[in-house]
């Protein structure tokens, strides 16, 4: 009879090429887990001993697949602190929904989609399901508990959905609640679990800001934040709470082109937001509207550029604030290029009560004068002023249309012209006009607005305001929100809704002006419109 040794030593061995697709059979199965890309949060994040860890980052910044790449580690038994290895026979993980179902590709749970991602299915000892929210995998020999259950909760369950059971640790995706998260932390006492926390800056904070960011015993910041916003990398407050708080950016994400990045936040135009958003800085968010509006490079001199006016050929808009009583209108001059470079010209404030009040007729003879011979593509009153009045059936729409026909007709000034009521809805034209001061900052001056990207030359889109018009200059440095939340467990969303009604009627012609397609695509149509001869100016007479 043959020994064991000798029938073992007849066996074929396993080719070089064998060897190999057995290695990389083996080594396919765990592709997700080898292609995360280690950056400095994930690095510090394995290295926190504490109980509470909250990880405040950019929108996109990486959070979900770091935090899923740790608990992987420790379930793993691979993580470098051997209490969190340990901890780890029951994992609750929050959020606003839940997994319904082991395809990551018809549901949206951003917990379960990147712990599946490094989770090789030889490991998985039962799914999601649409009766069990449960991912439950395999554990290595020699670590407490075989295995390692990932109990999906949703803070929109009733609280008894989140108590009985013990748990060695929570991950919070977002703050949730705090009467469920004070439930879901009493679940932690059996085993003394830990808790963390995603959090995406935008959302707005209530007991994160109070009770984590001001007691954490050791702040943490990417290197990209830190030369950013000149703050240290690492800062231990001392608190003596076991509390940890990690601050990454957007850019941090290596998965993400810088361009992409920039082109992202492109719509930011304010730079408390963008502190925010970009690179979890608390930063009490002011109550100025346009912040984005710099009139070191905005507010421009109208001589300087235009010493002989607006050129003709370019498209032209007016826009009136209109008012019942007291409050004067504001009325204001918009020129469009063909290079989508808009700019602010000519301003007036009629007063219509008191000594020097002007009658509707007025108002209109002095916009037409100030006008002068520019034909008006697009004119845009506040739709109060289409409101019929009882005495004598008419608006002040229509008043205003007529005055402007007679003029013409009767005395031949002006040009051709049709008031109607603009969009009152959405804040569009606000982001607009804010995008437009940001560009213009970025460009410095006009005529400067073509920039290279990727090989290809575009078109940034600006708007300026010329020195002629210096009451909307300062109604856009001082138009504010209202009485916008001050306390800083609000950090990230410090306006209300409501804006002040003071220093407003400025921007509202500009806001309202913008929002017209007639305007915002003005430029497409002079660049793409038939060769034909320009506007014929016409002479201004009459008294």
């Amino acid at each position: 009879m043959r020994t064991q040794v000798e029938q073992t030593e007849q066996r074929p061995a396993l080719s070089i090429t064998q060897s190999y697709d057995h290695i990389a059979e083996a080594l396919s199965k765990w592709q997700g887990y080898i292609n995360f890309k280690q950056t400095e949060s994930s690095v510090i994040l394995s290295r926190l001993p504490y109980d509470i860890i909250a990880m405040f980052f950019g929108n996109r910044g990486g959070k979900t697949c770091t935090i899923a790449k740790n608990y992987i580690d420790r379930a793993l038994g691979i993580h470098p602190i051997a209490k969190k290895i340990q901890l780890m026979r029951k994992v609750r993980c929050m959020s606003s929904t839940l997994p319904e179902s082991s395809d990551p590709d018809v549901q949206d749970n951003a917990q379960y989609i990147e712990l599946r991602k490094l989770i090789p299915n030889e490991l998985i000892k039962s799914d999601v399901t649409a009766r069990s929210q449960n991912l439950v995998i395999h554990r290595p020999e020699g670590l407490g508990s075989r295995t390692t259950v990932f109990e999906f909760r949703s803070s929109k369950q009733e609280m008894q959905d989140l108590g009985k059971i013990d748990l060695s640790s929570v991950w919070h995706d977002e703050e949730t609640p705090q009467d469920k998260r004070v439930e879901c932390k009493m679940r932690l006492m059996g085993e003394g679990g830990d808790e963390i926390f995603s959090l995406t800056m935008t959302n707005p904070l209530s007991y994160m800001f109070d009770e984590i960011w001001s007691n954490t015993d050791l702040v943490f910041r990417t290197k990209t934040i830190a030369d950013k916003f000149g703050l240290p990398q690492l800062e231990h407050k001392k608190s003596g709470k076991s509390i940890a708080c990690l601050l990454g950016a957007t850019d941090d994400n290596p998965t993400l082109d810088i361009e992409d990045v920039e082109r992202i936040f492109e719509s930011v135009t304010d730079p408390d937001v963008l502190a925010l958003r970009r690179y979890s800085v608390f930063k009490q968010v002011s109550g100025r509207i346009h912040k984005s509006y710099n009139p070191q490079y905005c507010y421009i001199g109208k001589n300087k550029y235009f010493p002989d006016g607006m050129p003709y050929n370019w498209f032209h808009a007016r826009g009136i604030d209109f008012h019942e009583s007291r409050i004067p209108w504001s009325v204001g001059w918009v020129s469009a290029s063909p290079d989508d470079e808009w700019f602010l010209w000519q301003e007036f404030h009629p007063a219509i009560d008191g000594q020097n009040a002007y009658s509707t007729g007025e108002i209109a003879k002095a916009i037409v004068r100030k006008s002068g011979s520019y034909l008006f593509s697009l004119n845009l009153i506040d739709p109060l002023a289409t409101k019929k009045q009882p005495n004598t059936l008419f608006s002040t729409v229509d008043d205003l249309n007529r005055h402007f026909d007679q003029l013409r007709k009767e005395e031949g000034i002006g040009t051709p012209a049709f008031w109607q009521g603009w969009d009152t809805k959405g804040t569009t034209g606000r982001d607009e006009i804010g995008k437009r001061f940001k560009n213009a900052t970025k460009c410095g001056r006009p005529f400067n607005n073509k920039v290279k990207d990727k090989g290809r030359t575009i078109t940034l889109p600006t708007l300026w305001i010329l020195d002629s018009c210096p009451n909307f200059h300062k109604s856009l440095l001082s138009w504010c929100y209202d009485e916008w939340i001050a306390q800083a467990t609000r950090a990230s969303k410090d306006q209300k809704i409501s804006v002040q009604q003071k220093h407003s009627h400025d921007p509202m012609v500009l806001e309202a002006l913008a929002k017209d397609h007639r305007l915002l695509y003005a430029s497409h149509y002079m660049r793409h419109k038939a060769p034909h001869d320009n506007y014929k100016a016409v002479s201004v007479t009459g008294r």
